[in-house]
């Protein structure tokens, strides 16, 4: 399951009893701590450049003064616009100028369209992307990766509902709302072919084109159940009233990376040494708390069989990034789609 494969998540549409008022809240400006999750209380550290990363710098873009980042918004949590509908905010963002502050260098975004993000690194246009992009074993191909942490997906349900999903194949007979275009369609194409196979009833599949109107079709009762990528079904579920996270789920791809052009040593080095000097500064986990991204939670710990998979990858067995990794060599992740699930959250159903 890509995360980022297709299609983007907006900012959240303000609809009845679904969303409160701080739907497109930035947390780290948010003068309500109520409004928002107990994790988005903290505050954005002051990142400061560190010497042995500034020595690790390109010539050349040390003496240019700027990284140059394409991302793609709106894509919460990871990127999208304030009120102002201008600037950029969210976790990739803050995390992306901290790491252009470690490395002595001023980060500058440029918003474009996500599929354009690849073949503008290999034209030169820009230093990385950021943009919510797992590290996959095609992609590996035409970019290398800086590793900065796990993603997955996740299952939405109204709270209370009685619902009980732990996996694809739990959908069998449920109205499912899914982006139109992710690869998250294919999942429940395949297992709702098994379903049929099983004597069991299909998954009836809703693709829509707006993932706003995506999770609004949870809380007007046309469908059961949503599916995205975790770190998106989490945002909504600390944004809406009355919808929970019912189970999340990594893949054999969900690390996510910072994409950069194929072959550039020394970026790669530089990047890697910063955002491991922001792990281990501390920095990375505070920024990751305001966001509410990568943050470990309490009984919620890696299987076994996942942690033999992502331990290579840096990978703790809470599931943070306690190592930047550089990925360069498609061999180093599995082609398809294997699936790892977590536990059902019982509070939720």
């Amino acid at each position: 399951m890509t995360h980022r494969s297709q299609g983007f998540w907006g900012c959240l549409l303000t609809a009845g009893v679904l969303l409160t008022a701080a739907a497109c809240a930035d947390p780290t400006t948010a003068s309500d701590a109520a409004s928002t999750p107990e994790s988005t209380t903290a505050t954005l550290p002051q990142t400061k450049a560190d010497p042995a990363v500034e020595a690790l710098v390109p010539a050349e873009l040390k003496q240019k003064g700027v990284l140059v980042l394409a991302t793609n918004a709106p894509y919460a949590p990871l990127e999208y616009f304030k009120e102002d509908n201008q600037t950029l905010t969210g976790y990739d963002i803050d995390l992306g100028n901290a790491i252009g502050a470690a490395m002595g260098l001023k980060t500058q975004w440029k918003n474009i369209s996500f599929d354009s993000i690849i073949p503008g690194l290999q034209a030169g246009k820009y230093d990385g992307g950021m943009a919510g992009f797992s590290i996959e074993h095609e992609r590996l191909g035409t970019v290398d990766f800086v590793s900065y942490y796990l993603s997955g997906g996740g299952f939405l349900i109204k709270k209370g509902s009685g619902i009980k999903i732990g996996g694809f194949g739990d959908l069998c007979g449920y109205r499912v709302a899914v982006q139109k275009g992710v690869s998250q369609v294919d999942a429940l194409v395949d297992h709702s072919k098994e379903c049929v196979a099983q004597g069991k009833k299909p998954i009836t599949i809703n693709q829509i084109p707006d993932q706003n109107v995506v999770v609004l079709s949870l809380a007007s009762g046309r469908a059961d159940v949503v599916v995205g990528d975790k770190p998106q079904v989490e945002y909504a579920a600390g944004h809406a009233e009355g919808v929970c996270v019912s189970s999340t789920y990594q893949t054999s791809h969900s690390i996510a990376g910072i994409a950069v052009p194929k072959g550039h040593k020394e970026l790669t080095t530089a990047l890697q040494a910063s955002v491991n000097h922001l792990i281990q500064n501390g920095d990375l986990a505070q920024i990751s708390k305001v966001w509410n991204v990568g943050v470990p939670v309490s009984g919620t710990a890696l299987t076994a069989d996942y942690q033999k998979l992502s331990a290579p990858w840096g990978v703790g067995p809470d599931g943070t990034v306690n190592k930047s990794l550089v990925f360069t060599d498609p061999a180093a992740i599995r082609p398809g789609h294997t699936y790892y699930y977590q536990p059902i959250h019982a509070d939720c159903s």
